[in-house]
C-alpha cells in the first residue's frame, strides 16, 4: 500500500480505526494528548492525515516564521515507510500548496531519527504546562 492522502469522510472512517493504534501511542508524546481534538482538526480538515501499510502521519499546513510549511504533527507506525516514501508523497503535495518545508516539533531523540532523511536542527521549544 503506498502513502496516500486521506480525504473523504467515508476513508476517514475505514482508515483512522486502523491506524489508531500507533496515533494514540505517538499522540502519548505530546504535550496535546487529546484524541477528541486530533478527530475533529481531521473532520474540520484542519488536519490531514495520510496512511501507509505500516504507518500513519497527521499534517497541518500553516504560517511558521512567516513562512508557508507543513507541520508533521503527529508521526506514527513504522518510520522508515512514513519518513521514506512517505516524505517524498507528502512534500509533493505540500509544495503544490504552497509550503515551503517541513517543521516538526518532537523530543531530543527525533533529531538522529530525522538527520538522515534530510531534516536539520533548527531551535529548541520549551513547554511549560500552568
Amino acid at each position: 500500500m503506498a502513502i496516500r492522502q486521506i480525504t473523504s469522510i467515508e476513508d476517514l472512517r475505514t482508515e483512522y480505526p486502523r491506524v489508531r493504534g500507533w496515533l494514540l501511542d505517538a499522540l502519548a508524546h505530546s504535550t496535546n494528548g487529546d484524541e477528541r481534538g486530533v478527530l475533529d482538526g481531521l473532520t474540520e480538515r484542519k488536519y490531514l492525515l495520510w496512511t501507509g501499510e505500516r504507518s500513519a502521519a497527521i499534517t497541518q499546513n500553516m504560517q511558521w516564521d512567516n513562512r508557508p510549511v507543513c507541520i508533521l504533527y503527529l508521526v506514527a507506525g513504522d518510520l522508515s515507510e512514513i519518513l521514506g516514501e512517505g516524505q517524498e508523497v507528502i512534500s509533493t503535495w505540500a509544495k503544490a500548496n504552497g509550503c515551503e518545508a517541513f517543521v516538526l516539533f518532537g523530543r531530543k531523540g527525533w533529531e538522529r531519527v530525522l538527520a538522515p532523511h534530510g531534516f536539520e536542527f533548527s531551535s529548541i521549544v520549551m513547554f511549560k504546562e500552568f
